[in-house]
């Protein structure tokens, strides 16, 4: 295999690859880490990988296996949602959904800090109006302001890439 249909081949699969990675790992350099091993291994695999073989699973697998061996390592035990997700061979509608969740975690991050913060305790850390106004000292009112055009900026930006 030629290094230009490598790249034909496996390159278009990255985002769906580190978006598995992620959304395992819960770390993005370990997840860009694992995407490059993968690629690695493929490449020193290239001659004998068959042809015949979709390659979108194929790769998907890879990721899945190193995301395993790298939990392995931390020697920590992951959970059993973790371990089903690990197992679960029909993993492609879990890959869209990790990719849409990466794309809606990036643009959390584009979000001015203030809205970032409180979407954040809110949603991800779950925590109750007055428990983020002991931890961040703003009002009630701008809590629910900030939570409000967190949100609407969100819910425009989510649309606008769905189109």
């Amino acid at each position: 295999m030629t290094h230009e249909q490598f790249t034909q081949i496996y390159l278009p699969f990255s985002g769906k690859m580190y978006a598995l990675a992620y959304n395992l790992l819960r770390n993005r350099d370990e997840a860009r880490d694992c995407v490059q091993d993968v690629y690695s291994e493929l490449w020193i695999k290239r001659d004998t990988i068959e042809p015949d073989k979709p390659p979108l699973p194929f790769v998907l697998t890879m990721v899945r296996n190193n995301c395993l061996d790298r939990l392995k390592a931390r020697n920590t035990e992951p959970s059993d949602e973790l371990i089903e997700t690990l197992l679960d061979h029909n993993t492609e509608n879990q890959i869209d959904a990790a990719s849409d969740l990466n794309a809606v975690i990036q643009l959390i991050e584009k979000l001015p800090p203030d809205q970032q913060t409180v979407l954040r305790l809110r949603t991800i850390d779950g925590l109750e109006i007055d428990q983020i106004q002991e931890l961040t000292h703003f009002s009630r009112e701008n809590i629910y302001t900030l939570l409000s055009r967190a949100r609407k900026t969100l819910r425009e930006k989510t649309a606008s890439l769905k189109e």
